[in-house]
């Protein structure tokens, strides 16, 4: 029974592979199937004849569906590779088929049992010939799930990006649990980053946004995200914000959190100083749009009021050092 299963759940991990609609189908398909080819080889007892008519049917069966989904739709190089994969697979369904079409016309004994020979024989070449396909389908996994990252994740922070918060955003919005829930969505603005970039370096810059960024991540719990969109601009969403208290709270955490002094190689430190506001639905709006404008000007009206930008910050004696190092002067300052 281990190997007609295998081959069942092989076909379902082509048909994914493959990108085959039913997958909500087949799990409920399958398991059936399975059952079924259990109890009748349960039936068939110790006759090989039915045994074999009932077992190489169903593996007969999933090989050749095996076989023609590892082609389906395929290209190339591509084709080439999946196509040795697939002779493997119907090399052994030839064989089966052999092997059942004796068990069908009723001859058992020593014939049939030759016939096992070469089934074993072709179950090798399956073996050997799958391994291809199963390579490329790890490769082609790696490579899906790196672009998947790619088109998800912000490349510099490793935070999810505005395309990954929205879409987290928009399953909020159609949930379908009668009344729905309170949520808050919170804008950080890493203020001074600019200044940060021309005065020091867009490395710098990156290094600020890469702690904001950690600080952020640090700062959330669950029920919790925080996205960068773009630029000196972040976005969190706290799914299990109740009221205007627990929001505020919330971002008295993440001011906490990021609103730090950060030591750099150098002995300098870099103090960073963010700007937020914050909309709860519905309260400030039921649509997306009205709640990225309340909380847009909120973190504007605090930006405006606060006037706090990010800065490095300079040990005593570090501006003397420094020039000395310039004049060539050995002497400590």
């Amino acid at each position: 029974m281990a190997f007609p299963l295998a081959l069942l759940l092989g076909l379902e991990g082509i048909l994914r592979f493959r990108d085959v609609r039913g997958e909500n189908v087949r799990k409920r398909l399958f398991p059936l199937l399975f059952l079924l080819f259990a109890a009748t080889s349960y039936v068939a007892g110790k006759h090989a004849g039915l045994r074999s008519l009932l077992n190489d049917g169903f593996m007969v069966l999933m090989l050749f569906l095996s076989a023609c989904f590892m082609v389906k739709g395929t290209r190339g190089l591509e084709q080439v590779v999946h196509g040795i994969s697939a002779t493997g697979c119907l090399l052994l369904g030839t064989a089966l088929s052999y092997r059942w079409s004796l068990a069908f016309a009723g001859i058992v004994g020593e014939q049939i049992h030759a016939s096992s020979r070469l089934v074993y024989f072709a179950a090798i070449l399956w073996t050997l010939t799958t391994w291809s396909f199963g390579a490329s389908m790890a490769v082609m996994l790696r490579t899906r799930q790196y672009i998947l990252r790619m088109a998800d994740y912000d490349s510099l922070t490793s935070l999810p990006n505005r395309r990954n918060f929205d879409r987290n955003l928009d399953m909020l919005f159609s949930r379908k649990n009668g009344a729905k829930r309170p949520f808050a969505i919170v804008l950080v603005d890493l203020n001074g980053l600019k200044r940060l970039n021309d005065t020091y370096g867009h490395a710098l810059g990156d290094r600020a946004l890469i702690l904001t960024a950690e600080a952020l991540a640090q700062a959330i719990g669950p029920g919790q995200m925080a996205s960068r969109f773009g630029g000196d601009e972040f976005v969190l969403l706290d799914r299990g914000a109740a009221d205007r208290k627990s929001v505020e709270d919330f971002q008295d955490k993440i001011r906490r959190g990021v609103e730090r002094e950060y030591p750099l190689d150098d002995g300098r430190k870099l103090r960073l100083r963010i700007s937020i506001g914050s909309a709860l639905f519905p309260d400030d709006g039921t649509k997306a749009g009205d709640l990225f404008h309340m909380a847009d000007q909120r973190m504007y009206r605090e930006k405006q009021k606060r006037h706090a930008l990010s800065e490095v910050v300079y040990p005593a004696g570090y501006l003397d050092s420094e020039s000395a190092r310039e004049q060539g002067d050995e002497r400590p300052a």
